[in-house]
């Protein structure tokens, strides 16, 4: 980052910790780095949209599991039932 990008940010900074102070709430400083190149950028897409498939995946499975279970639930259910109803 250059000297006047630099300036920038501080000032940007002082002046939203200044509204901040203002307003009674917590300063907190962020000091961002954009020097992020298109490349890193998709990059770090690529991984997320991988991750968000692998969650997709899971989430799935759970369901389809889940369902079964409360399947499996409801069959005991109905034989402890039938089994109560002969006693």
């Amino acid at each position: 980052m250059d000297s006047s990008s630099d300036s920038e940010n501080e000032i940007i900074n002082l002046d939203l910790m200044a509204k901040d102070y203002e307003s009674g709430e917590e300063v907190i400083s962020f000091n961002y780095d954009l020097s992020i190149s298109f490349d890193e950028l998709q990059d770090a897409s690529n991984d997320l949209h991988k991750e968000s498939v692998k969650i997709s995946k899971l989430f799935s499975y759970s369901k389809k599991t889940i369902s079964s279970l409360e399947k499996s639930k409801f069959e005991i259910k109905c034989r402890i039932r039938k089994f109560e109803i002969r006693s």
